[in-house]
């Protein structure tokens, strides 16, 4: 199954959530990684972590929402972002 991904901004400017066509985690579990270190486990957090700009990831149902260090632009990291998701989840 191919993964679509589309973007819903939130509250804050420096934080998007990437909707996803399927389940990453069972209900009511989530995957909150403030940092790199803690998502040295996870592959796709530890993947988007990779991308320069990513600060956090938090993973739940089918959304990731990533935040983005504000000097860097939505423009520069989201096709890097949901190149990755797809990439990671193929």
């Amino acid at each position: 199954m191919t993964v679509d991904v589309t973007l819903e901004p939130t509250r804050n400017i420096d934080s998007v959530v990437f909707k996803l066509n399927r389940e990453l985690l069972p209900p009511g579990i989530g995957g909150s990684f403030p940092d790199s270190d803690l998502a040295k486990d996870d592959p796709l957090a530890s993947a988007l972590f990779k991308i320069k700009g990513v600060i956090s990831v938090w993973i739940i149902g089918s959304e990731v929402q990533v935040s983005k260090d504000e000097r860097v632009s939505w423009g520069r990291i989201n096709s890097r972002i949901i190149e990755t998701i797809k990439q990671t989840l193929a």
